[in-house]
């Protein structure tokens, strides 16, 4: 049993290392649970907007520091 659950491994692993397609290695590395984050994030279009809106504002300089955000939620947590 051990030797033939050996062979198994050896061949999906030669199969693995020749594999070129990107989804393939994808679905696997999901199926294996392999460091793979598959999360979708689903938005509807006002969440879209506000996001193409946040990224604009961050382009033109209108953002806030890591900091800065960091001291108002120990503010907050300390009212």
């Amino acid at each position: 049993m051990q030797k033939h659950l050996s062979e198994d491994k050896q061949k999906l692993i030669s199969k693995i290392n020749e594999l070129d397609d990107q989804k393939v290695i994808d679905d696997l590395m999901r199926l294996l649970a392999v460091d793979f984050d598959d999360t979708i994030y689903l938005t509807n279009d006002v969440q879209k907007s506000a996001v193409v809106e946040a990224r604009e504002a961050l382009k033109s300089g209108k953002g806030i520091s890591d900091s800065d955000v960091n001291q108002e939620i120990e503010d907050i947590l300390e009212y």
